[in-house]
């Protein structure tokens, strides 16, 4: 798929245009005979919210059929189409062109500027733009020697494509652009996901060889493994929390401080420490500093707390 394309032969769509010979992609250009065509001005300022109020504003110059909606953004409003895409369909399906080689649609009022001169559509008609609408006239009306042909130049920024009916209008340039965001957007989740892989791969390696190292670990569940794995973390976290309070109790003594009494266990601690008066106001700061919990006592200074 090349995202630098050319755009395709532009064929101007008319009722009385001759078959179409030549099996290739075309883009379309319909005249005023293959689409409804109001201006409104709306409170609005995206195309989305003009192509929503479009179906209640045409409603009545519609007739039966499912019609698709279109809104073109001109300096003074907006120009709202309503287009019957099965019946174009089923029109140059007869013309000799099948729907799989249509590539994009243009409505020629998108191009009234190009058609301010009168351009050929066949032996007796012609397009001009009149009262800033594109119109089909007779070429006695407009002056025959005076009509140009369609050629490249009309063709507009933005197309439809029928294969998606869609309700907006799309530059060439914003579908590359959002064709190169979603590759690069799957890039990333590809490099994302070896990334993961990498470091799935390493895990089950360190798994592997910590198994290897204890036999007893072998053939074990993930489940039984995160369960021994939970339990042995909770004990090593108890046992270092213990250490770490006898730890802080024991830098408490000093040549004036000493313990007399000590206990330890998994549900607390309690200590005595007998010092003299002027040591305890320090020694109480010091152990608080250690979040261990002071029990007031003005003789010796006592601790006691629990995990």
């Amino acid at each position: 798929m090349s995202f630098l394309a050319t755009n395709e032969t532009l064929l101007l769509v008319h009722r009385d245009m001759p078959p179409v010979t030549r099996q290739k992609r075309y883009d379309l250009m319909l005249t005023p005979q293959f689409y409804i065509f109001k201006k409104e001005s709306l409170p609005v300022s995206y195309t989305y919210q003009a192509v929503k109020l479009a179906p209640s504003i045409l409603d009545e110059l519609t007739g039966d059929g499912e019609y698709s909606y279109a809104a073109i953004k001109e300096e003074d409003g907006w120009a709202l189409i309503a287009y019957d895409m099965a019946k174009i369909e089923a029109f140059l399906e007869e013309k000799g062109l099948p729907r799989h080689l249509i590539n994009k649609i243009y409505f020629a009022q998108q191009s009234k500027e190009q058609f301010k001169h009168p351009v050929s559509v066949d032996e007796k008609n012609a397009l001009v733009t009149v009262d800033d609408t594109v119109v089909m006239l007779p070429k006695s009306i407009v002056g025959e020697e005076e009509c140009g042909i369609l050629t490249n130049a009309f063709r507009p920024d933005k197309g439809i494509s029928p294969s998606q009916s869609r309700s907006s209008l799309v530059t060439q340039k914003q579908a590359i652009l959002l064709s190169l965001f979603l590759l690069l957007l799957a890039a990333a989740f590809l490099a994302e996901g070896i990334r993961y892989q990498k470091a799935i791969a390493s895990v089950e390696q360190k798994l592997e060889s910590a198994k290897s190292k204890y036999p007893q670990l072998q053939n074990k569940s993930s489940m039984v493994l995160r369960s021994l794995y939970a339990s042995n973390h909770a004990i090593d976290t108890e046992q270092r929390r213990i250490r770490d309070t006898l730890k802080s109790i024991s830098k408490l003594t000093s040549k004036a401080s000493k313990i007399d009494s000590l206990k330890v266990d998994t549900k607390g601690y309690e200590a005595t420490i007998a010092t003299d008066k002027k040591h305890i106001a320090d020694l109480k700061k010091y152990a608080r500093s250690k979040r261990l919990a002071v029990a007031e006592n003005n003789s010796s200074l006592v601790l006691k707390g629990g995990f």
